[in-house]
């Protein structure tokens, strides 16, 4: 019994320390920020792509959570800068808008 009390000690520390932190590392949509929407000559001009490349995409998180079957995450794009989560739904941002992630100014395309 002796033996196996540090290991005991170890998952109850673990199960009761790392699991709230589990909870803030995914993917939330409920404070999804509403996306601002920009014209590209205002992109090129204030936000211009890096290197000549295009801009990056978000994430959708339909696809990042599997798809149709989850079906409420539908309309909500991640940030490939800062993590952030933006309800394109609100924003009425349509597919190739690019959107301002102001957190970091940089600007990314919204995906299919």
């Amino acid at each position: 019994m002796k033996t196996y009390s540090r290991l005991v000690a170890a998952l109850v520390v673990g199960c009761f320390a790392l699991g709230p932190l589990a909870n803030s590392w995914a993917q939330d949509t409920r404070n999804a920020k509403e996306p601002k929407i920009i014209s590209k000559e205002e992109a090129a001009k204030k936000y211009p792509p890096p290197n000549g490349k295009s801009y990056p995409s978000g994430s959708d998180l339909a696809i990042l959570s599997g798809g149709a079957t989850g079906g409420s995450t539908w309309g909500y794009i991640k940030s490939p800068y800062s993590g952030n989560v933006y309800d394109c739904r609100k924003g009425k941002a349509r597919v190739g808008d690019l959107i301002l992630d102001e957190s970091v100014n940089k600007v990314f395309v919204r995906p299919r």
